[in-house]
This record gives structure tokens, C-alpha cells and sequence, in this order.
């Protein structure tokens, strides 16, 4: 979240920020968590809407700080709150939520194809979408890591679990997966994640 401090309104929506960040990492454990992978720092737990009331209330606390965190304002859209999103919440050894995807059940995604244009970066290829479409089975609505946590492969942990537990029995391809309107970062992770610069976009 980018603010300055020497504005009011934008020293009180960071300290707003803050506390919300503080409530929503924080995680004591449940009896009933649902572990779907462990790791020497941490593990990753599934939780989706049909879970316990604590549970969603969890998910959406979560959902609200990586949106702020992803300059996402729509949060009202069917991605947001849609009865098929699940979330993978990675948790720290410390017990804080460090990283999180938020993901969904699609059928078709567009490939991404980079212009000879850049973007507003001046680093990229402008990002165009094919006409197109794809068979997708999984669709990542948000992807995120906390910003101290980022560069550890924890993304790519993430994302392996959620292509191994997304489908019961079986392990999504690469192919199968599309992102949600990438940041520019998000971008560059699903282009060396997918191993390609066409990887599958949804909306």
C-alpha cells in the first residue's frame, strides 16, 4: 500500500490498513483445519465456503488486506465473494497467514500475448489478450505474498498445492490454470511459474 505520510487522510488510511493487516495475519489454529500440505516454515491450509462461519470470516479478512494490498477495488465482483472460491492460506511457523490464493472453478481462460508495444513500466510487452479461448479448469482470482516473505518460492509452494488438491484425485497442468488480471509482478511469476509468456488469462 503506497501513502504519504505528510497527508492526514493517507497516515489514517495506512494506520487502518495496518491494524487490519495485524488482525487478518494473525492465526491462532483451529481444531478442525483443513492441512493440505506442511513445509519447514510453515503449512498451507484449504479453507472454502462450505466450512465453519470462523472459518469464512478468516478468508474474507484475509481476501479484504490482499486486495487493498493488489489495488483491487472491486471487491463486490462474483470473484470475490462467488459460493466457488476456496482459499489456500500458507501459515508461518509463527502462526501468521504469509501468502494466500484465491481461486476458482472455470472452464476457459485467453492466452496472453505480448504486443511490440510496452507497458506503463517501460519494462514490459503490452499484455493483449487472444480472441481465442482455452479449456481452463482452475482460475486464480488473487495470488499473493507478504512483501518480507516474497522470493522465497513460497508463490510456486502455493501454487503446487493448490494444482494438487484443487481437483480430488488428480494434479491440474500448468495449462490448465489462468490468472485473474495479473499485476505487473503477478505477471512475471505466472510467465516463469507456466513456463511461458502465453499463459492463460480469465476474467
Amino acid at each position: 500500500m503506497i501513502y504519504n505520510n505528510s497527508v492526514a487522510e493517507d497516515e489514517q488510511n495506512h494506520n487502518r490498513y495496518h491494524k487490519r493487516f495485524l488482525k487478518a495475519s494473525s492465526f491462532s489454529g483451529w481444531k478442525t483445519e483443513r492441512v493440505v500440505e506442511e513445509y519447514h516454515d510453515g503449512r498451507i491450509i484449504l479453507v472454502n465456503q462450505n466450512d465453519p462461519k470462523s472459518h469464512i470470516k478468516k478468508m474474507d479478512e484475509v481476501r479484504e488486506v490482499v486486495d487493498i494490498d493488489l489495488g483491487i477495488t472491486d471487491r463486490g465482483g462474483a470473484s470475490a465473494t462467488g459460493a466457488n472460491l476456496q482459499a489456500f492460506l500458507y501459515i508461518s511457523n509463527a502462526n501468521k497467514v504469509i501468502a494466500s490464493a484465491f481461486v476458482e472453478h472455470i472452464e476457459k481462460g485467453y492466452p496472453c500475448i505480448s504486443s511490440h508495444e510496452q507497458d506503463d513500466s517501460g519494462k514490459l510487452p503490452l499484455m493483449k489478450v487472444g480472441d481465442n479461448p482455452m479449456k481452463a479448469v482452475c482460475g486464480v482470482s488473487r495470488l499473493w505474498v507478504f512483501k518480507q516473505c516474497r522470493r522465497k518460492k513460497i508463490a510456486a509452494r502455493l501454487m503446487d498445492c493448490v494444482r494438487a488438491n484443487f481437483v480430488f484425485g488428480c494434479t491440474i497442468s500448468k495449462v490448465k490454470i489462468a490468472f485473474s488480471d495479473p499485476t505487473e509482478s503477478g505477471r512475471l511469476f505466472a510467465q516463469t511459474y507456466c513456463g511461458t509468456p502465453n499463459f492463460l488469462i480469465y476474467r
